[in-house]
Parts: C-alpha cells; structure tokens; sequence
C-alpha cells in the first residue's frame, strides 16, 4: 500500500483549489451562447431558453436585451418581466444600459443581459458590461448572455487578419474560460447571408455594406471555423480537467508540465505576440507568464512609451497571464535567466531584426537568448514591419526621449564639455611643467573615468574616449594643432588610450546600472522585510494604520486615506497627508461620491475609483484589505496627478496590504479571546 505523503506545495495547491472552489459556490453561473456573427440567432436562442426555464418555475428577469428591431427578438420578449434600462444623457440623446442597482435589488435567480462585450456610458460603474456582469455573478445571481467570437481577447489578430476590420469591444478570455456553460449557436453562411439581404439584420444600405466587408461569406466560413474550433478546445479542456479531478480528487487549475512565457515591450506588435501566446498557453493547457525587462532607456522613456507598455501589461493580465518585472539592461540574459530559474518550457516572440546596443554580443535578441539557454524552445512570430507598419527598436529612438530625458542629456553633454576642458588644461600644466605624454594621457583617462561615474549615458563617456585622443593628437602631439604626427608610435598610443578608455567607460557605466538595478531591488525587499517585522510589533489597529500609511508616504509621497471594517460597520476615514497637504484639506476629498467608492469595494472587495475601469471618476484609488474569507478595510490613495500607479509601487503596495490583512486577522482574533 503507498503511503506516498504530499510535498508542502501540494497541501497549499489543494487549500487554494478547496478555498476556490468555496467562493465559487457562492457565485451566480454564467451562461454564454455564443456566436460567429451577427444575425445567427444568440439573443433568440436565449429568450427561447428563458422561456423554458420560466415554465419550470424559475425566477427570472430580463436586464437587458439590445433593441435591434428585429420582429423575432422582440416577440420572444413578451412574458418576460423587465428591468427597465438606465437612460443615460450622452450629446443630446438618451443611451440605454443595463440598471445594474435595480438588478441587484431586485435579486432574482437569473438575469439575461445581452451583448457581453459592450462598453459602457461615460459615468456608469464600470467601464465595460461583463463588469457588470462579474459583479451580478459575486452577488449570486445567474447570468445568461451573449457574445460574438471576434470579441474574445486573444483572438483579436487574428480576426482582424481575416475581416480586415478591428475590433474594439473585446472580453478577456477568463471570462470566456470561467463560464460554467457555453451554447454554440450555429447557422449555415449561406442562411445567414440570405437573412441579410431579407433586411433581417440590418437595413437595406447598411445590409450592402456588410455584404462587401464582414459578410462576405470566405470570410463567415472561416469566423465560424474560429467558433467552432474555440466551442471545441473548451469542451477538451473541460474533460481533461474532469479526468484529473477524478484521479487525483483535487480542484483548481492544471497543467501537463508546460510553462509558456512570453516577454512585454512597448512595441505595436507585442499585442499580436502576447495574443499568440496566450493561445499557445491555452492549447498546451500550460502556465502563462509574461515577462517585462525594464532596463534604463525605458525608465527614460517618454509617457507615450511608458503608456503603450502599460497597455501591453493589462492585455497580458486580461489574458490570464502571471505578469513579472526584472530589472537589468542586458535584455537576452535577463530573460534566459528567468527561464531557466522558472522552469520555462516555451518562449514566445516576436520577430526583430535590431542588433544589440554597443557592448554586447552580436546577434539578434533571439540569437543571443539562444546562446545564454540552448535547451529552451523559442517561437517566433512576425512583427508589424512586415504589413508595412514602423518598426518599434528595443532601443528608444530620439521622438521617444522625454523633456526630462532631454534635460539630462544636456547636463550630460556639459559634463563632458566640462571634464574634456580640464583634462585639457591639465594637460598644458604638466607640459609646461616637463610631464610626460603618458601623464597628459593619464588626465584624459581620469576625466574619462569620472564621465562614467557621473553620467546616466554609456555613450557620453565613449564619445568622450573617442574626443580625447583627438585633442591630445590636437595640443600635445607634434606638429601643434593638426591631426597629423611624424611619429609612427603615437598611431599605438591612439589604439590602446582608445581602446582602454572604452573599456574603462563600458565596464563602469555597465556597474553602475547593475548598481542601480541592485539598489531597486534590495530596496523592495529592505522595505517589505522592514514592513513584516513592524507589523508583528502592532497590537492595535491604530498602530497598524500607521505603520501602512507611514510606508507608503514613504514609497510613493501621495496622500492615504483608510476605511475599517469591524462587524460589518465601517469607521473611518483615518486620514494621513503628503507633506504640503492639510488634514482639513485631505478630508474634504470624501465626499458621498467618494464612500460610494469605498462601499462598493468593501462589499465586493476589488479596487475601484481613479484610473480603474469601475468608478473611475473618483479622487482615488480604493484597494481593499481583505484575505480570502473577509475584508478589513480599504486604503485609498489619492492620485492628484490621475496617473496611474506604476507597476514597482504597486506590486509593493499589494504586497504590504496582503500582510497587513493578516495583522488586522490577528488582531481581531486576540480582541475576540479577551
């Protein structure tokens, strides 16, 4: 009999898939019918569907169904209770959306709300319907809707590539993939195309339209091609996932031994990458993870930049991706060594023909990766460049730079100005005081070394090595001020004061970035260590409070508001200023509009308020202080500036609430003893 025990990360996978499977209970079920098109019959499979269940007793409502003024949709209306739609004042018209607080009121056991991948009105909760429907699944109500396959996240190229058309209304494929149910509602392209031209999906001239474009009918075969082969891949991943549940008895997620990466860029053509990616991942039924190596130039970067890398990190996210930040500006070996320490089985992407800055190896990115870990399997997808589209460089070209970049630069080029000019005015000091040549060189070399300690570019102190032979062949080699000179040793003295000043310019520049990158990360762990043992300290939660608030005034000088929670009743706020801001003045920010934000994330304990999609309008950013089972509280930041909280801060901020929850749990549970 074996009596084989479970590794620890056994134990703590099954307390997570158990502690899952819980929450899941509580949830509403989703229910997706899903189609390849417009017209194929979604909305009348599920009022059809909804009429069924409304026989068996069931307790339903219709939240929304999109008025398409079509015959067949709105007679398979009648009978059903209504939530009437929130009108909502956009340029002299009234929109119609989803009532999501009369849904919630109303409670009933199932809501049908059309068109999954709709965005919302300006000023709703949350910016896009399958949040609303997200938020009517944690409140344990059903869901029937319905959604079109070019909308799922991950196949957005490629349907791009067949229609031709982008789609900008997209859902993120965890929700697809967490649908307890999914409907396949299937026509044939030739049924379909007759029903448009009948006028049974669109008017005459917007019929005609869609005929020449989306509707044409290579291009319905193969979007239903995408349908199905999607409708059917979830079908397998749903019975291997059975199988292993039965012989194992565990729940939660699976792999079969893949770990799929791929890496994040500001790059136009990352999203194609990340998307393919993220297919490949789904197929192999593999871990996905996304990697971002942030190096110096991109620290520089302009906002644009910094922006589009935002934007590639949230599409990683939304595709289920475990997003990780490295720091160094070697790029090939901080990905190859993430890899090899995160057991990557697969490397995805994309194609680029740049070379590698000056002091690295040649090659392109993939060569180089390839060098530094020859086992791993790399695939590579073609970039933009190839449709015709700009190039994006690893490199950040000139239109790239910010003012504040451009600013350094010009305090970078005035320290060479400057360090040259001494060397140089050494130099006639020793001449003049019987030194020789090799004393002259050895002040250029200092001044060369110094550029290299107190520059932020690599290549001010090169071109500064380069200058520097040039203006001690100018002043100190004979003939005086010409480029020439009789002496064929001095063409060696050139090559090695060259060469060593390279050298000597490449080495530092290289260890103070390192430096840099160093200090970033043990200022990370400084701080969350530091952190972990102030909170053990705290018997109170006044104490705790700030402590919290203290580090994070500390990390990122913006001011911290906290709301507590305590059998079910909300204190607060506590209020902690940045320097230059008054407690009265803080204080007048939580208005009504404000607790409304820090209510609706106690009770559905996710972020919301400023540069989120729920509730963006707010001053600041909610997050809340909860562990599985329960909440704590909710910590709002102001964001004065409505930028969004970079990546680093963010991570260290979810880190500090996570262990500040398990402080406000051990609090309560020794206040319960006494």
């Amino acid at each position: 009999m074996s009596t084989e025990r479970a590794t620890p990360e056994e134990l703590l996978r099954r307390i997570h898939a158990e502690e899952e499977a819980k929450e899941k209970e509580k949830k509403g079920k989703l229910c997706i019918f899903l189609g390849y098109a417009a017209g194929v019959g979604k909305t009348c499979a599920m009022l059809d569907a909804a009429h069924e269940l409304l026989k068996e007793g069931v307790d339903l409502v219709s939240g929304y169904i999109e008025p398409h003024a079509r015959p067949e949709t709105s007679k398979r209306e009648e009978g059903l209770e209504k939530v009437p739609p929130l009108l909502v004042p956009y340029k002299g018209i009234d929109l119609r959306e989803l009532d999501l607080d009369a849904v919630l009121r109303r409670k009933p056991q199932l809501v049908l709300v059309d068109e999954l991948a709709h965005t919302n009105a300006a000023g709703m909760r949350h910016r896009k319907r399958y949040e609303d429907i997200e938020e009517i699944l944690d409140a344990g109500i059903d869901v029937y809707t319905t959604v079109n396959i070019q909308h799922l996240e991950s196949l957005n190229d490629i349907v791009e590539s067949i229609t031709g058309i982008h789609v900008r209304e997209r859902v993120p494929d965890k929700i697809f993939d967490s649908a307890d149910q999914v409907k396949l509602v299937d026509i044939e392209p030739d049924i379909l195309i007759e029903r448009l031209k009948e006028g049974k999906i669109y008017k005459a001239v917007q019929a005609e339209r869609a005929l020449q474009n989306f509707f044409a009918k290579d291009k319905l075969i193969a979007l239903r091609e995408i349908a199905l082969r999607r409708m059917a891949d979830k079908v397998n991943r749903l019975a291997i996932l059975e199988h292993i549940q039965n012989e194992s008895g565990e729940n939660g997620e699976y792999y079969q031994g893949e770990h799929i990466m791929t890496c994040i860029s500001a790059a136009p053509s990352c999203k194609k990458v990340i998307r393919s990616a993220s297919r490949m991942a789904y197929a192999f039924h593999a871990k996905f993870t996304a990697l971002y190596v942030e190096t110096t130039a991109l620290q520089n970067a302009e906002p644009a930049v910094k922006k589009a890398r935002d934007e590639n990190i949230h599409l990683a996210e939304a595709l289920g991706a475990k997003v990780v930040t490295v720091f160094g500006d070697d790029i090939a070996f901080q990905i190859a060594e993430y890899a090899r320490v995160s057991s990557v089985t697969k490397l995805v992407l994309g194609r680029t023909n740049h070379r590698i800055l000056l002091g690295q190896k040649k090659g392109t990115l993939t060569d180089q990766i390839s060098e530094y870990m020859p086992e791993l399997d790399i695939f590579i997808i073609p970039d933009m460049g190839n449709t015709g589209k700009k190039r994006y460089f690893l490199h950040t070209p000139k239109r790239y730079v910010s003012a504040k970049a451009t600013e350094s630069l010009y305090m970078d080029l005035l320290k060479e100005t400057a360090a040259l000019c001494m060397a140089t005015g050494v130099g006639f000091l020793f001449r003049k005081l019987g030194f020789v040549d090799a004393d002259i060189i050895m002040g250029y070399l200092f001044s060369i070394l110094i550029l290299s300690l107190y520059t932020t570019r690599r290549y001010i102190a090169v071109s500064a090595a380069v200058l520097s032979v040039f203006l001690f062949d100018w002043f100190f080699v004979y003939p005086y001020y010409s480029l020439t000179f009789y002496s064929g040793e001095y063409s060696v003295t050139f090559g090695i004061m060259l060469l060593f000043s390279i050298i000597i310019s490449t080495v530092l520049s290289t260890g103070r970035r390192q430096a840099r990158e160093s200090a970033k990360i043990m200022y990370r762990t400084e701080l969350l260590l530091e952190n972990s043992r102030k909170m053990r300290r705290v018997e109170n939660v006044k104490d705790l409070l700030m402590e919290l608030s203290e580090k994070v005034l500390k990390l990122m000088n913006l001011s911290v508001v906290f709301y507590v929670r305590k059998d079910e009743k909300t204190t607060g706020p506590w209020l902690f200023p940045r320097e230059g801001v008054s407690k009265e003045e803080l204080g007048k920010t939580q208005d009504e509009k404000e607790r409304a934000v820090v209510d609706w994330v106690m009770a559905n304990k996710k972020r919301a308020g400023c540069c989120t999609h729920t509730l963006p309008d707010a001053k600041a950013m909610y997050l809340p202080v909860k562990t599985s089972e329960e909440i704590y509280g909710v910590m709002g930041i102001i964001l004065e500036e409505k930028r969004e909280i970079p990546s680093f801060e963010y991570g260290l901020l979810t880190a500090m609430l996570n262990e500040a929850a398990l402080v406000f749990a051990r609090i309560y549970l020794v206040q319960k003893e006494k």
